[in-house]
């Protein structure tokens, strides 16, 4: 049983979804040319280079989460408020190298297989163009795709997967591994404040210390042989 069935179901601030078939398909269709393009396994695209801006964009998805202004109302039932997806809002795509693909990474659409992609309203921390020194990334061998890889692979919807990466991990582009390794190995010593990082992922931790002791977990999973995924607070 894959162990995201044995952990208990984790939730973000929003429940998300595309609204038909055809706003998924279009959403793959553009991240996995971003994956390739960028040799990125976790592409982030912001809404409207996927629908259109605006009123373009209507139709494609929907988000809910309890209002966070006044969650109860009168009759003491729950009050929801709808995701705003024609400003700020991304699309998000978690890939894996599909088994048998060679050293040098996927090379085409088929050798990327889909662990989850979704769309996801804007909020405090855009990580499209949140400058690399705001998040104290601006070091030697990091890039853009490092902050792809904690929103979206260490992201909410999907940091329990991180056992379907790890089995074909070895196949992802090399210049891609070493980004990550080198991303993990700075933020595991000096880890962003935890406000940041739940603003950039969405999962919580108590202190610095947490996310910096699960940091090292994650590179010695990924990258030194640790057998036991490491799983982040619920």
């Amino acid at each position: 049983m894959p162990l995201r069935d044995e952990l208990p179901p984790r939730t973000g601030p929003w429940a998300s979804r595309f609204d038909s078939e055809e706003a998924l398909v279009k959403a793959d269709d553009a991240l996995r040319a971003a994956a390739l393009r960028d040799r990125d396994l976790a592409p982030v695209l912001p809404y409207g280079e996927v629908y259109g801006y605006w009123l373009d964009g209507r139709g494609n998805a929907t988000a809910i989460a309890i209002d966070p202004a006044e969650p109860y109302g009168a009759d003491g039932e729950l009050q929801y408020v709808y995701g705003d997806f024609l400003t700020g809002a991304h699309v998000y795509g978690v890939y894996r190298p599909a088994a048998g693909v060679g050293a040098q990474g996927p090379a085409g659409a088929g050798e990327l297989w889909n662990t989850t992609l979704y769309p996801y309203p804007g909020g405090s921390l855009d990580p499209v163009t949140v400058p690399l020194a705001e998040l104290g990334l601006d070091v030697p061998g990091v890039d853009r795709r490092f902050v792809n890889f904690c929103a979206g692979v260490l992201g909410v919807e999907a940091v329990d997967d991180l056992g379907m990466l790890k089995e074909t991990f070895g196949g992802a582009w090399p210049d891609y591994r070493e980004v990550v390794r080198a991303g993990l190995a700075h933020l595991a010593r000096q880890p962003m404040p935890v406000e940041q990082w739940y603003a950039l992922t969405y999962v919580a931790f108590p202190d610095r210390r947490a996310l910096g002791y699960y940091l090292a977990q994650v590179y010695a999973y990924l990258f030194d042989g640790f057998d036991a995924m490491p799983v982040a607070p619920q």
